[in-house]
């Protein structure tokens, strides 16, 4: 009986009769550039800086929805999959990190989860094309504890997605976590954004997501997060875009710790 591991690799590995239509955007999202190709529920993203210099020729290959994200080193021409690898590491994969509390903290559960949409009346601007404003305000509440402690403390988050959407024939969804979508680790808060904005039309050529978290009585921590795009045109995609090349070999990234350099 194959493994799960190895279905996915021979999904991958596939080979498709022929080109396909699709889409293709340039894309600035926060440190990282680079261009996406899209058709059905397969992606391609290559990039072309980033990450202080770390991302710079990396390959990443979405199938079926984003269920496989293939990460391609064409230096090396190695590859793995992103989801297994980060479910195995337990790491997660957030919007940004202020959504969630990580240790000492253990999370008790979530309350207080509200999600309002607000669309602007007249239309915008952005990238040469015209869209829709829309404004995402959320907020809730963590209930925190510290390891040992018999008593929980209130994480408050509160946060905005500004967007502006536009519609785009042939594309009805953006890959690689660029669709209208809040990652926060809570599946009450997720689902609850994915619901009121389920109704709303077309994806966003630019969205920034704003975000503060306050643990009880602390100072607030901010970040945000941003990306825009542009040039998108309808393509024919060569056949194999979407698939992992035959001669590329299967390597884990290995995560060495940080080395303490003594004077």
């Amino acid at each position: 009986m194959r493994t799960g591991l190895t279905l996915c690799v021979m999904l991958a590995l596939s080979t498709p009769a022929s080109a396909q239509t699709g889409t293709t955007y340039r894309f600035k999202a926060d440190t990282l550039v680079g261009t996406v190709w899209v058709s059905g529920d397969s992606a391609r993203r290559e990039l072309e800086s980033g990450e202080n210099g770390l991302a710079a020729g990396r390959i990443e290959i979405w199938k079926n929805g984003g269920s496989q994200i293939f990460i391609l080193d064409p230096k090396t021409r190695t590859y793995y999959e992103e989801n297994a690898w980060r479910a195995r590491g337990k790491t997660r994969l957030l919007s940004t990190s202020p959504l969630t509390a990580g240790p000492p903290f253990q999370i008790e559960g979530v309350e207080d989860v509200r999600v309002d949409v607000k669309a602007a009346a007249s239309p915008e601007t952005i990238s040469g094309y015209e869209c829709r404003r829309t404004i995402v305000t959320f907020s809730y509440t963590m209930k925190l504890r510290l390891a040992m402690a018999k008593a929980s403390m209130p994480g408050r988050v509160q946060g905005s997605q500004d967007a502006c959407l536009v519609d785009t024939p042939g594309l009805s969804s953006l890959p690689f976590h660029q669709r209208l979508e809040l990652v926060s680790g809570h599946a009450e808060v997720d689902s609850a954004f994915a619901e009121r904005v389920a109704p709303l039309k077309g994806v966003p050529i630019a969205r920034m997501l704003t975000v503060t978290r306050t643990i009880e009585n602390g100072e607030p921590v901010s970040a945000t997060s941003a990306f825009i795009l542009s040039d998108l045109r309808q393509v024919s995609i060569p056949a194999g875009h979407f698939d992992v090349p035959k001669d590329y070999r299967f390597q884990e990234p290995v995560l060495v710790p940080p080395v303490r350099k003594h004077p």
